[in-house]
């Protein structure tokens, strides 16, 4: 589909770049062409892509990954055929890792669910699924604003639970859920 915006001159060795009648090539233009390509105007359901326009790009194409479970945990990576020393989950060592695990059920995880599901007022944890967690909004908000801030949290929430999760095993830190908890 890009190829039609994205030609090689025959008489040069440059490239033609059709994405706007200027010529010029522009990362704002590429990324609007990139959007109409992959949501589409008439697909209003999300199923390829997700938008929080109070979160950072990279906040929602890390959700996008989790979602189609493409988040590279120990358990997806040993199906791959990756050698790993164990699939256990590298903070908690209690279950094997998965998306789920390392997102919620984790302790170190959970534990700081927990404090924003009590922060934003909830007594207990609801729906602590993938897609009830991420796609859905707040069912108690009376704004649709209060909504999305709900759903731009719990993104960044899972977002720097993973970051963490990261520095744990790349960088050797340890995990605090304090720490954690002032990151996020």
């Amino acid at each position: 589909m890009l190829n039609s915006y994205i030609k090689q001159d025959k008489n040069a060795n440059s490239w033609i770049r059709n994405l706007d009648s200027s010529g010029i090539f522009s990362t704002k233009r590429l990324s609007s062409l990139l959007d109409e390509v992959t949501i589409g105007a008439n697909n209003r359901s999300h199923n390829e892509t997700l938008k929080n326009y109070l979160v950072m790009k990279k906040v929602e194409i890390f959700m996008w990954r989790v979602l189609k479970r493409r988040v590279p945990v120990h358990i997806e990576l040993d199906k791959r055929g990756i050698d790993l020393e164990s699939v256990r989950c590298p903070l908690c060592d209690d279950d094997v890792e998965t998306i789920d695990h390392a997102l919620f059920f984790c302790r170190h995880s959970m534990d700081l669910w927990v404090k924003i599901y009590k922060w934003w007022g909830f007594s207990s944890i609801t729906n602590l699924s993938l897609n009830e967690a991420f796609r859905g909004h707040c069912n108690r908000s009376t704004s649709p604003l209060g909504s999305l801030v709900w759903q731009a949290l719990k993104w960044l929430f899972a977002y720097f639970i993973w970051w963490n999760r990261n520095q744990k095993v790349f960088a050797n830190s340890c995990w605090s859920s304090s720490t954690a908890l002032m990151e996020i």
